[in-house]
Order: structure tokens, then C-alpha cells, then sequence
């Protein structure tokens, strides 16, 4: 029997990897292509400011192998990506984040975020004749943690919605290659089958993509748990300990 938790904890962390590896930053290139004509360009405190909020992303984007992070870190990771499209759209949209603090020492599956903001970009406010907005919330309800990422943009149908979590070949025209079909099995994998997202949208509504994940105290002991597969949905891990250690 331990044999064959052993060996399903592997597969689930090799499923995890791969999914993690699709994780192309590919926009890498266009932003350094950017801070190079802000550089040709002598501006200079523009193309700083777009380094270091890319150091500031791909430290969090590395954490040290570790596949579980903050939400604060994930929530970091949102701002320094959304910083760098804001100055390469020339603020054609404005980005709001409103999280309650509580939600920030949780665990979570990290760039989870990232995907759900670029789809908000390609397919929501870019090339809107008005200012898009993008709204980032975050809420404990009944022992979970709500991420909520939400656009003011043309929104989707029922036939689109429908599709969007289960065919992988969509949202790939214009973005990273990472679709929220991606997303929503990383987060179904690390969490279990009971968490991942939602989408809710109208044509020329907007659209709101929510993220379901327990609210799980970030511990190392409770990291560890996570990542290694014996523990779902929160429910083995009480403010930082697991069941069976009590």
C-alpha cells in the first residue's frame, strides 16, 4: 500500500511538473524588446522600473523550485506582470487590487494569476475604444480563499464560457500558450477535484474568472504536505499541523 501511495504521489508531482513547464513566459521577449527601445529611446527610468519588476517576477516565478507559495507572493507576482503590461499597452486599462490581508498568509499553487490577467488583457479590455479596467479581489469565505480576477470588456457567451475550461486549444491565439484549462488542472491536482475556477460573463459585460482553493495556513510542515500529496482540501491541515499528527 505504501508502495502504491508512493508511486501515485509521483505521477501526481510529474503531472504538476509538466503542467508547470507550459508555463512559457514567452512575453520575456517582448518585454525586453521593450526596454530596449525605452533605452534607444533614453528613457531611461521607464526601462529601470520595467527590470525591476521583471527581477521581481521571475524570483517569484523560480521560488526555489517550490511549487506551493503565499498568496502575498502570488499576489506580488500579479502586480510586477501587470506593472510591466500596463507601461507596454501604454495604460490603455487600469488595474485595481482590493485582497483582505487574511488571505495572504494562505497557501497556494503558484502563477496562477498571470494567465487569468493575460486572457483578461487579450481577449477583454485590449483595444477597447473606452479605458479597461481589471479588478483583482481577494476573500476568506467559508474556509476558502477567492481570488477573483474581473474586466470591464467584451465579455463571452454561454457557448464560449462553456468551453473555456475544458478545451485547451482555446486562448492560445495571443497569449503565452497557457490557457486556464492549465490552471485549473494544476490547482485540481495540488487541491483536489472540488477547487479550481469559475467563469461568469456577458457579451459586452465583461467577464470574472474566480479562483477556489482551502485556506490553508503557508507553513513549511503544511508546504511540504502539499507538495508532496498527502494532504487535499485543507482538511488534514490545521493551523499548521496535519490530522494526523495531533
Amino acid at each position: 500500500m505504501k508502495k502504491i501511495v508512493l508511486e501515485q504521489n509521483e505521477r501526481r508531482k510529474s503531472e504538476l511538473d509538466a503542467l508547470q513547464s507550459q508555463i512559457n513566459p514567452h512575453f520575456l521577449y517582448n518585454t525586453l524588446e521593450s526596454i530596449t527601445w525605452m533605452i534607444e529611446g533614453e528613457r531611461n527610468d521607464e526601462a529601470a522600473f520595467m527590470i525591476t519588476q521583471l527581477a521581481r517576477l521571475f524570483r517569484i516565478s523560480l521560488s526555489k523550485g517550490r511549487t506551493v507559495i503565499t498568496v502575498a507572493d502570488e499576489l506580488q507576482h500579479a502586480r510586477s506582470y501587470m506593472n510591466i503590461q500596463k507601461i507596454r499597452y501604454k495604460n490603455a486599462f487600469s488595474v485595481v487590487f482590493d485582497v483582505d490581508q487574511e488571505v495572504c498568509s494562505c497557501c497556494t499553487v503558484k502563477l496562477i494569476l498571470q494567465p487569468i490577467l493575460e486572457n483578461a488583457i487579450n481577449y477583454g479590455v485590449s483595444g477597447m475604444d473606452d479605458c479597461g479596467e481589471i479588478r483583482v479581489t481577494g476573500r476568506l469565505e467559508d474556509g476558502n480563499v477567492i481570488l477573483s480576477v474581473t474586466d470591464n470588456g467584451i465579455g463571452m457567451s454561454e457557448e464560449q464560457v462553456a468551453l473555456i475550461l475544458t478545451d485547451s486549444s482555446r486562448m492560445h491565439k495571443r497569449g503565452s500558450g497557457v490557457g486556464l484549462v492549465n490552471v485549473n488542472n494544476r490547482i485540481r491536482l495540488l487541491f483536489g477535484g472540488e477547487y479550481g475556477l469559475t467563469v461568469e460573463s456577458e457579451p459586452d459585460e465583461g467577464t470574472t474568472v474566480s479562483v477556489r482553493i482551502p485556506a490553508v495556513p503557508y507553513t513549511e510542515e503544511n508546504r511540504k504536505i502539499l507538495e508532496q500529496g498527502y494532504g487535499f482540501g485543507g482538511a488534514e491541515m490545521i493551523d499548521g499541523r496535519s490530522r494526523g499528527n495531533e
